[in-house]
């Protein structure tokens, strides 16, 4: 239920509030007036498209704020905001706003907390139903009578209808297997042949994960082989021979430690520092050693070079050929390997797949029956629910059908296809949609599809904006008591111009633009009942009110109310 609706900065509004009731609420004004503005507004909380174009000229932001009443799908609610981390109210309430500025960006908040537009939509799923001025039209499209229909379906129908979605992933896939064997025998031989002289290629080359990188070491120290020969050497020269007039390290360190061997015999205290040089000097020994053998393994021969660079453009060219490193050039050799196999084994390897296929679509076509079964069900019980609904929206003669035929080859909605046949004369064939019904007649239907649905689905919000398009005489006042019918179970928003719809409000909003300083402003005012009496005043005579037609006016809001009462 929505308790609140704030606007700010949106189109001609500059800053307005409306807190609704139980109950039905009415929206009425001249055409132009701004209706639509707070429609668009309830739609952005909802997770509605926006852009900058909305925001009201002069400033940098425009907000739309909501406060909601979480009284239906209380579990389903909770579970998205503890999905999303939001902590929600212990009075059940629910805050969402919304803000566009002009470099395009929005901010979402739902309890204060920013989230994506898409919790916005998940959340609106659950909150609010909107039957806009131009729904009706989505009947005349075919395509969408089986959405309509599975709408009234169970959990149970939408878990066998994911369970055709996978199955039906698989069969696509198994599709695209097969489709690597169609080819002809001289196109087979061909790949064959392909396939042979690229996995000889790479085996042949006898790579191995992890060469290239030694390769490249190898290379990097016979490119620098001499100057290697030149700082080791020195290095040798330094510890061990010395160079010139100058002892070597190893010398030098020699003559400390026999310096300190025998201080040590007159100070026992220097045992510890003897004992380190000792190390020190033990280590160098050892280190002179090493990088003496390691100057006469010193490779200067050209033939290895040679040799490397060879071996490194071999694996470049087939890096170029089959991957970017030596690991993906094995694992295209693999793959090669595979498809190979299959060719050589294609008609085993076809014949399994058609198997896994035909088991496949079995079970898509067994699934695809209890679809079927249950939209029939769902259909039977839906025709007989629109006819008795459409009967008390002044078409009493209306036969309603749900077609439902059965297709060769199946999608993701199984093997049916759906169309909604009606006939509103006594005698006349069941015909399509788009061939028959007028537009008052689509807006009826319409609204009693949204009816049983309102039942069914649980949304406790439902809002009809200019529902009664192409709707007068005795059909506006059956569409009138039907929408007061069911505003007794649920919040309804209504924007209308019929006074018999207005007549039935339990709260009545007025939306007028005022020109103020040479700006435009949107002014939405709650009537009292006075107020009531000439807003419907104005509705049924347009700008001049008389006696007559306020006194008409008062009539239909007393008798509105005797109705309401009578179905309390």
């Amino acid at each position: 239920m929505i308790l609140a609706l704030s606007i700010k900065n949106i189109a001609l509004i500059e800053e307005a509030e409306i807190k609704f009731e139980d109950g039905l609420n009415i929206l009425t004004g001249e055409t132009g007036a701004g209706k639509s503005i707070v429609i668009d507004s309830m739609m952005l909380l909802l997770g509605g498209r926006a852009n900058k174009d909305i925001i009201r000229n002069g400033t940098q932001k425009a907000t739309v704020e909501g406060i909601f009443l979480i009284n239906s799908h209380r579990d389903l609610i909770h579970n998205i905001l503890d999905e999303a981390g939001i902590e929600y109210e212990e009075d059940d309430t629910l805050i969402i706003s919304r803000d566009i500025t002009e470099n395009g960006r929005n901010y979402c908040r739902v309890n204060g907390r920013i989230v994506p537009l898409s919790i916005l939509n998940k959340l609106g799923t659950y909150l609010v139903d909107i039957l806009g001025q131009h729904e009706h039209q989505f009947l005349l499209d075919n395509s969408k009578h089986m959405s309509i229909l599975d709408n009234f379906q169970d959990k149970d129908f939408f878990r066998i209808k994911n369970m055709i979605e996978d199955l039906l992933e698989k069969y696509n896939s198994l599709n695209n297997k097969l489709k690597e064997f169609n080819l002809d025998d001289k196109e087979k031989i061909s790949r064959i042949d392909l396939l042979k002289y690229q996995i000889n290629e790479i085996e042949s080359a006898n790579i191995m994960p992890g060469e290239e990188d030694d390769l490249i070491e190898k290379r990097n120290i016979l490119m620098n082989s001499e100057k290697l020969f030149n700082y080791m050497n020195e290095s040798y020269s330094l510890l061990y021979k010395g160079i010139g007039d100058n002892a070597s390290i190893i010398d030098t360190l020699s003559t400390v430690l026999k310096n300190l061997d025998t201080s040590f015999r007159i100070d026992k205290k220097l045992e510890k520092l003897k004992d380190m040089v000792e190390s020190v000097l033990y280590t160098l020994e050892d280190c002179s050693l090493q990088i003496r053998d390691y100057v006469e393994n010193i490779d200067f021969n050209a033939d290895n070079l040679n040799e490397i660079e060879k071996r490194l453009d071999l694996l470049n060219n087939l890096k170029r050929k089959y991957g970017r490193t030596i690991e993906e050039i094995i694992k295209y050799k693999e793959e090669k390997n595979d498809e190979l196999l299959k060719l050589l084994n294609a008609e085993k390897e076809i014949n399994k797949l058609n198997e896994k296929k035909e088991k496949i679509m079995a079970k898509i076509k067994e699934l695809s029956d209890e679809l079927h079964l249950k939209r029939r069900n769902v259909a039977d019980f839906l025709e007989k629910k629109i006819s008795t609904v459409l009967s008390e929206l002044n078409m009493p003669n209306t036969i309603f059908k749900v077609d439902i035929r059965k297709k060769d080859v199946p999608n993701e909605n199984g093997m049916d296809d759906v169309e909604f046949l009606i006939s509103t004369n006594i005698g006349e064939p069941l015909k399509p949609l788009e061939k028959i019904a007028s537009g008052g007649e689509l807006s009826r239907i319409m609204l009693a599809l949204k009816t049983i649905l309102a039942d069914f689905d649980g949304i406790s919000t439902l809002i009809f904006d200019e529902v009664d398009t192409g709707i007068s005489g005795k059909a506006a006042q059956a569409v009138a008591e039907k929408i007061a019918l069911i505003s007794r179970n649920h919040q309804v928003i209504c924007v209308t111009h019929l006074p018999q719809i207005t007549s039935m409000a339990d709260a009545h909003y007025k939306i007028t633009k005022e020109v103020n300083k040479d700006k435009t402003y949107i002014k939405i005012e709650k009537l009292n009942y006075e107020g009531k009496i000439k807003e419907l005043s104005r509705i049924i005579s347009g700008s001049i009110m008389t006696d007559t037609t306020y006194n008409h006016s008062k009539e239909l809001i007393d008798l509105a109310q005797k109705y309401k009462n009578s179905i309390k």
